[in-house]
């Protein structure tokens, strides 16, 4: 979603029972899905474990995976933090959740410059949460360079162009959850939209 500025600071939580989770999945809950890192070419550096995903990024009615079961307990502090920073003013109803996903940005992997484009993109909060992460990882938002720690949660520009790039010997987990607010008016520059 568009807003002035490349980053939104939504708050922390802290990471060490997340990152006990993430370390629970063994390397086959990493490869069972690989449709995002072969479609697309700017994530083939990257893992994805989709929780509550859909293929055709549609902007309702969204599909629950099996492993959000096993794992919506540790995060639900970042989604209280992501619904209170989000809280419906002028909005029609509550928010909603319509992405989440973890991806692992392998060693020395980069995800090239894009913007992120479709109705759902632009019409929502795309908030990544650091998980696991080491100090060679960059990211970058309209030309601004941040270094997510683990447990802050952080809402990205995505209509900006953005990257990331992982000089560090270690992977880079970060949850990525997309939060609709319906009836929200987005003043995005190629148009105005409501959620």
């Amino acid at each position: 979603m568009y807003f002035d500025g490349a980053y939104r600071f939504i708050g922390k939580v802290d990471p060490e029972p997340l990152v006990r989770a993430v370390n629970s999945l063994d390397e086959h809950a990493w490869l069972e899905y690989v449709r995002r890192q072969d479609t697309y070419q700017v994530h083939r550096h990257t893992y994805t474990i989709p929780l509550i995903y859909d293929e055709d990024a549609r902007h309702t009615d969204p599909t629950i995976w099996p492993r959000w079961a096993e794992l919506e307990p540790v995060f639900e502090p970042v989604l209280d933090k992501i619904r209170e920073a989000n809280r419906p003013g002028s909005a029609t109803a509550e928010g909603y959740f319509i992405r989440i996903i973890l991806t692992r940005l392998s060693p020395h992997g980069w995800i090239a410059a894009h913007r992120d484009r479709g109705e759902s993109f632009v019409k929502s909060h795309r908030n990544h949460l650091a998980i696991v992460t080491n100090k060679g990882v960059e990211f970058e938002v309209a030309e601004q360079v941040q270094h997510l720690a683990p447990g802050e949660i952080w809402e990205i520009n995505n209509r900006q162009t953005h990257a990331v790039r992982n000089t560090g010997d270690d992977a880079r987990i970060h949850l990525i959850l997309d939060y609709v607010v319906p009836g929200e008016t987005i003043e995005d520059p190629e148009g105005v939209y409501v959620a």
